[in-house]
Formats: C-alpha cells, sequence, structure tokens
C-alpha cells in the first residue's frame, strides 16, 4: 500500500446544483475491463424506422461517439438490465 493511504471512507457522491442545466448522457460509457464489449467485433444488419435511425444519429453525436459504438454500449447496457 502507498504511504499516504487513508482508509477513511469519502463521502458520498451528490447530484450538481446546476444538474437541471447540465444532465448526464442516458448512455453509459465503455469501462475498461468489461467482458461483455470485449472481444472480436462483428457486423450485423437491422432494418430501422427511418426516424428512429435520426434520433439514433443525434444521439450519437451527441455522445460524442460513433454510432457503431453508442449501439454497441445501448445493447450492452439492456443486456445487463435484463440480466440483473
Amino acid at each position: 500500500m502507498s504511504p499516504n493511504f487513508d482508509p477513511a471512507p469519502r463521502p458520498a457522491l451528490r447530484k450538481a446544483p446546476d444538474a437541471n442545466v447540465h444532465p448526464t448522457t442516458h448512455v453509459a460509457s465503455a469501462h475498461a475491463g468489461d467482458a461483455i464489449l470485449e472481444g472480436r467485433k462483428v457486423a450485423i444488419q437491422a432494418t430501422i424506422p427511418k426516424k428512429l435511425r435520426k434520433q439514433l444519429r443525434r444521439s450519437a453525436k451527441s455522445a460524442g461517439v460513433s454510432i457503431d459504438e453508442f449501439v454497441t454500449i445501448a445493447l450492452a447496457n439492456e443486456i445487463r438490465r435484463r440480466s440483473d
């Protein structure tokens, strides 16, 4: 252990006072070591409504990720949610 280690518990996280001005994104970013996102990438083809595709593009752009990354993270989050 580091000589600077402090075993005292840290305060819990709180919502920022300006959270309504700067809301968090609803899509979690990929975490290093996340087993569900590791491995070889494969292509899939899906037919979706045009309106949904437009929303997907906007959401990916605002999150600062590619559409492929956005869909991958969204699918991983849904799989995790359903398995809990």
